[in-house]
């Protein structure tokens, strides 16, 4: 409850800011702007959109998660288990294993797209599908950009920026949290898991992204640093940003949706196998001796 409370107050308290901030750059219509902003027809509801991102990361994940662990801890640092680095080997398997285990990734989303509720419930498939639909324009919106400005931004705002805070949430607070309330680790991961995949509210990428929310939890209980996951989580989404620039500039030919994606079956049994051993390789090196608050 003081979790929620923290996060209500201080997105409210960064969104009131971030408008204030805004009026200067953006005009004294600013929520007129912010209405007609989702459009996205011109440059400036584009700028508009990534400043407020910028605000509601800061807002919803960093801010609270920082302010939780200091009234949690007077050891702030070690209360979010970023007080030391994870092992070299353990951050270069991570590196690799981001795009081995990309094909199995695309695997399960197709997977996933392919699902179809009962009829009973096609309002709500509807509703679901509606909604997929305007997060991928979103986020087309705001990866079609040529410019190495407009790469920076991208790479600042939706692979830092989203790796460093939602980590810190889910990973650094919420698995701790859950994982000393379940008594259990592996009920702490999966649990803050499921909701990590929720939060993203793209119902039919939910097993895809429960399974990146399942590895980034074990490489945070296998290093004993929260650096680990925020490394796989930045690798993962800043390669999804320069696939798009490299494809927007006419450097590759291959969309950024099939990306990784590998349709011959002994290819992917062998790029899992692949990742099966480089998540052995994580383990192998992980973290030993007791684990602040975390039971097994």
């Amino acid at each position: 409850m003081t979790l929620v409370a923290l996060i209500i107050v201080t997105a409210f308290l960064t969104f009131f800011l971030g408008i204030l901030l805004a009026v200067p750059f953006f005009g004294s219509d600013i929520f007129v702007l912010i209405a007609q902003a989702s459009e996205m027809n011109t440059p400036q509801d584009i700028a508009l959109l990534k400043y407020l991102q910028v605000v509601s990361q800061a807002g919803i994940f960093i801010l609270p998660a920082f302010v939780f662990a200091a009234l949690m801890s007077n050891r702030l640092w070690h209360y979010l288990q970023m007080n030391t680095l994870p092992d070299a080997r353990q951050m270069l398997a991570v590196f690799f294993l981001v795009f081995t285990i990309l094909p199995g990734i695309n695997w399960l989303m197709e997977i996933n797209a392919a699902m179809s509720l009962p009829s009973w419930l096609q309002g709500v498939e509807s509703w679901m599908r509606a909604s997929e639909d305007e997060a991928a324009r979103l986020t087309e919106g705001f990866l079609a950009t040529t410019t190495p400005g407009g790469l920076i931004a991208n790479l600042f705002i939706i692979a830092l920026m989203a790796a460093v805070g939602e980590e810190l949430l889910f990973r650094g607070i919420l698995q701790k949290l859950f994982t000393n309330w379940l008594g259990n680790v592996h009920l702490g991961v999966l649990v803050t898991s499921v909701l990590f995949s929720m939060f993203h509210l793209q119902f039919f990428g939910f097993l895809p992204r429960l399974l990146l929310g399942i590895l980034f939890g074990y490489m945070l209980v296998w290093s004993g640093s929260l650096w680990l996951p925020v490394l796989a989580h930045f690798i993962n989404n800043a390669s999804a940003v320069l696939v798009y620039y490299f494809y927007n500039r006419g450097v590759i030919t291959t969309p950024a949706e099939d990306f990784g994606t590998i349709h011959n079956l002994p290819l992917l049994m062998l790029s899992l196998l692949v990742s099966a051993a480089l998540l052995f390789v994580i383990y192998q090196y992980r973290k030993k001796g007791e684990k602040a608050e975390v039971r097994f």
